[in-house]
């Protein structure tokens, strides 16, 4: 049995459509993050007004802090510590796969005396 030109030409059109169909099953993709520790929002740091905040409503919006450092000067340093870690990755089957990681950390400095938000800052 000879194939024909316009046979084998129906064979090619036929394998790379079903090629085409199956690559749409062929791809993967997943995106992960995660924050860990005392993360405080701009929004949030932007509410805090020094010489009229009190600890107490800072305690109460930003939750307890990472750590407390009382300085020489009468005042007490509040960190709130946190980190950010984003893990996304994807894949072509047999042409290509790549991977991204990030990691960042970041904390909110609160400087206090007598009960009062005296300074905030990012660092």
């Amino acid at each position: 049995m000879r194939c024909t030109s316009i046979g084998r030409g129906l064979i090619s059109i036929s394998l790379m459509g079903s090629l085409a169909f199956l690559t749409g099953c062929l791809v993967s993709a997943s995106s992960d993050q995660r924050r860990t520790g005392n993360y405080v929002a701009d929004e949030t740091l932007k509410q805090i007004e020094p010489g009229m905040t009190t600890v107490g409503w800072i305690r109460a919006t930003l939750g307890e802090p990472t750590k407390i450092d009382a300085l020489e000067d009468g005042t007490e340093l509040w960190k709130y510590s946190y980190t950010e870690k984003k893990n996304s990755s994807g894949a072509v089957f047999l042409i290509f796969a790549g991977s991204d990681k990030q990691e960042k950390s970041g904390t909110v400095f609160v400087q206090t005396k007598n009960g009062v938000v005296t300074k905030t800052w990012r660092g």
